[in-house]
């Protein structure tokens, strides 16, 4: 075991809608079962977000950064960042410089130990288990704020998955984890708001596959502003009405997959290879007597 038990920093770009905090809570209460007697914080990276809620919510979550430096104040020598995010894209990376930055530090400012866990997909292995969790996921799903469970015929109802995308190169896992899914299931597709495939490429499949109906749903770690007005909601741009002037039955739904037990699991995984590589670091400091500790030398 460890010298200290690390904490752990759950890191998300963030959000202001009440059900998205809800759902951001909920993630925080999974990583508490599963690391019991650890302490878990929340983070977000949206300086936006953060200052919306303090504002109308009365409620302080606080930067990485700033997380960070509480931990540090408080003695904590050992610590884990978990990215929330859905793919590695620029905020994942800005995070990891973060954590880079800080790692380098030495002595009484510096931590003994500080590692970052990977984010949902980020490998084609995780687009395989993705894949492979997500039917229990889009058969329990949330219609005006309440859950429900509905079974998909894939002859009669195809399933469309809206996540974010990006410009950064990382944007190629949507379109991995879109190959896999049509691989491994009958009319499931998947779109992005900002990156590739978009919505005319969803468009052409859902016409190709000769179903009317469709079901759709956010490819989102909440359930937040992307999910409620440019997914689902009722305004001329959102998918839903884009859908439905093709001529396409839709039903939209609005549950994030941090509301699945399962997907919160991936990432509770990530977390479980950082804790095993920080105690494999700590045996072989031991073994060799050292510890990162010793203030550098000017």
């Amino acid at each position: 075991m460890l010298a200290e038990n690390p904490a752990i920093v759950l890191a998300a770009y963030g959000s202001a809608y009440p059900g998205a905090l809800a759902t951001y809570d909920q993630i925080k209460a999974a990583y508490e079962r599963a690391f019991p007697g650890l302490p878990v914080r929340l983070a977000f990276t949206s300086h936006a977000m953060r200052l919306r809620l303090a504002e109308n919510e009365g409620r302080g979550i606080p930067s990485p950064l700033a997380a960070l430096a509480k931990l540090q104040d408080q003695g904590q020598k050992e610590v884990i960042v978990q990215s929330l995010h859905i793919i590695p894209g620029a905020e994942f990376h800005q995070l990891g410089s973060l954590v880079r930055g800080l790692e380098s530090v030495q002595g009484k400012f510096g931590f003994e130990h500080l590692e970052m866990g990977l984010p949902l997909l980020s490998s084609l292995e995780d687009c395989q288990k993705v894949s492979s969790l997500l039917s229990s996921t889009w058969e329990r799903i949330n219609v005006n704020g309440r859950p429900q469970k509905s079974p998909r015929d894939p002859e009669k109802e195809a399933l469309a998955l809206v996540g974010h995308g990006t410009g950064h190169p990382a944007d190629r896992l949507y379109s991995q984890l879109a190959q896999v899914l049509e691989k491994d299931h009958r009319n499931v597709f998947l779109g992005t708001l900002e990156g590739f495939p978009g919505i005319e490429e969803l468009i052409l499949h859902l016409k190709a596959s000769g179903t009317r109906k469709v079901r759709l749903l956010p490819f989102l770690l909440v359930a937040g502003g992307h999910a409620v007005e440019d997914i689902a909601g009722n305004g001329p741009e959102s998918w839903k009405s884009i859908l439905e002037r093709e001529g396409f039955d839709v039903e939209a739904g609005l549950r994030g997959l941090g509301e699945s037990e399962e997907m919160t699991a991936i990432f509770i995984e990530h977390t479980m290879r950082v804790l095993e590589k920080i105690e494999n670091k700590v045996q072989a400091e031991k073994r060799v007597g050292t510890k990162n500790q010793n203030p550098k030398a000017f």
